[in-house]
């Protein structure tokens, strides 16, 4: 540090103004923040070691440049207007961006004050200037964290250690009814519904307090009185010192899923409870007209045509026990045998239609695919298309073939084919040449279901059904 002493007495006044001059000079030049002196034309006269090394610069590099020289060409009228106020004796505080000799920009904040003459007319400027560049940048990822939490989805709520809140965002306002100036000051307890179980406050806290994160399910109420349930991440916040000062919760409002998820889980068990019933009632049933058909087949002569119509019976009887058999047992006794599922459909599509003549070729003795539960309502609902839609004994031929990783299977019949005005829309919910439109549209669920896909073949005559069924 400079120390100034008091002037002697056999010390001349122009002595005695040297001496401080050269004082202030060098207190000046050993200031830890930059300084920078300059005419009323802005050209620099001085400066100390602090401001040529904020600006990268050495010391002659920076004595005789204008400051222009140093900021970039936006911040130049700014700079002028300030230089303007200065020669009316204005002094000011500013930031400014500068640029360093290696082209990095950087922020500064200037302290300026007019510099006088012995007259007191105003002949430059005096300015103190600090590097806030870091500070401008940590301003900046604060002012983005601050918007992002302003904008988030969730509802974000800060409270001291001891749990009054201090900050919440507007997500927490939109969905509480509680304004920001409501929440100040209170507990998070004011959500409370007392519906959420007394264990969960009772391990958030205890894990809190162990300094880890907490996440859970709260059953809250709204201001007025609404119930609403939030999915929360809750973690300590600590100071240097390792000490918690606050507690940050980041909230989900899942009402909406959880209001689904109860819908699904009530559609779930009248699903259980109607296959209980189809399973039981509708089987004795069916079970009942099978017993009654085969005790008709043995009274009937063999000649007599009843007995077509009774067998065919039977056959649409077996046919809805063995869909039941599908949709009732469990998913571990699920058939993923191709080969054979065709012909067991097959077996049983013949019987039920007098008029179908189904062949099966394939060199695969069997496939096994990944699943294939309600693959036999595909090949039935095709086949009993062809029986219904032929006018005589239709003929229908099922190719099965190995396609990379997929089976193919190619369904082909020679009856009167689709009609060319539905062929593009096939496929879709209630398109049909007689029937109701749902077969099809079914058929190609299931098949995409499985992963695979269904597609209409042209041919010249008849229909043909290409089928992809992924083996894993």
């Amino acid at each position: 540090m400079v120390k100034l002493t008091m002037p002697k007495k056999n010390e001349s006044n122009q002595d005695i103004l040297k001496m401080t001059k050269r004082g202030y000079r060098e207190l000046l030049a050993l200031l830890p923040e930059g300084v920078g002196i300059t005419d009323l034309n802005e050209n620099l006269i001085f400066v100390n070691d602090a401001f040529a090394n904020i600006l990268g610069y050495e010391l002659e590099e920076l004595r005789g440049m204008n400051v222009l020289d140093l900021v970039p060409e936006e911040e130049h009228d700014k700079l002028s207007r300030e230089t303007t106020d200065r020669a009316t004796g204005i002094s000011s505080a500013y930031e400014l961006n500068m640029t360093r000799k290696n082209g990095q920009p950087i922020v500064v904040r200037v302290s300026a004050v007019p510099r006088k003459d012995e007259k007191n007319n105003v002949i430059g400027t005096i300015a103190v200037v600090i590097d806030i560049t870091k500070e401008k940048q940590v301003e900046q990822e604060l002012r983005k964290l601050s918007r992002a939490v302003e904008q988030s989805p969730t509802s974000v709520v800060i409270t001291d250690s001891e749990g009054t809140i201090e900050y919440v965002n507007p997500k927490f306002s939109v969905l509480t009814g509680y304004s920001l100036k409501e929440a100040i000051g209170e507990n998070p307890r004011i959500l409370k519904s007392g519906l959420t179980p007394e264990g969960t406050h009772v391990d958030l806290w205890r894990t809190l307090k162990e300094g880890l994160s907490w996440r859970g399910l709260f059953v809250n109420k709204k201001k007025n009185g609404d119930l609403y349930w939030e999915d929360a991440w809750i973690s300590p916040i600590f100071n240097l010192d390792g000490t918690v000062t606050h507690y940050v919760a980041v909230k989900e409002d899942i009402t909406q899923r959880i209001i689904a998820d109860r819908k699904a889980a009530h559609s779930h068990r009248d699903l259980e409870l109607y296959a209980s019933f189809l399973q039981h009632d509708i089987r004795n049933d069916l079970q009942v007209i099978m017993n009654h058909a085969e005790a008709a087949l043995m009274l009937i002569d063999e000649e007599n045509t009843i007995k077509g119509y009774i067998q065919t019976v039977e056959a649409a009887s077996e046919r809805m026990v063995h869909l039941l058999d599908i949709f009732g047992r469990p998913g571990a006794a699920d058939e993923r045998d191709l080969i054979a599922i065709i012909e067991r459909v097959k077996t049983q599509a013949e019987k039920a239609h007098s008029n179908l003549k189904v062949v099966i070729k394939s060199d695969l003795q069997a496939v096994e695919l990944q699943s294939a539960r309600l693959i036999a309502i595909v090949f039935d609902n095709l086949l009993r298309n062809s029986a219904e839609y032929a006018e005589g004994v239709v003929v229908v031929i099922i190719e099965v073939t190995q396609d990379g990783e997929n089976i193919q299977t190619i369904i082909s019949d020679n009856g009167p084919g689709i009609p060319e005005e539905i062929r593009r829309s096939l496929f879709e919910r209630g398109v049909s040449t007689t029937g109701s439109g749902f077969g099809l549209y079914l058929s190609k669920r299931v098949v995409e279901g499985y992963g695979g896909s269904i597609e209409l073949i042209t041919k010249d005559k008849g229909t043909a059904y290409r089928i992809l069924l992924p083996t894993s």
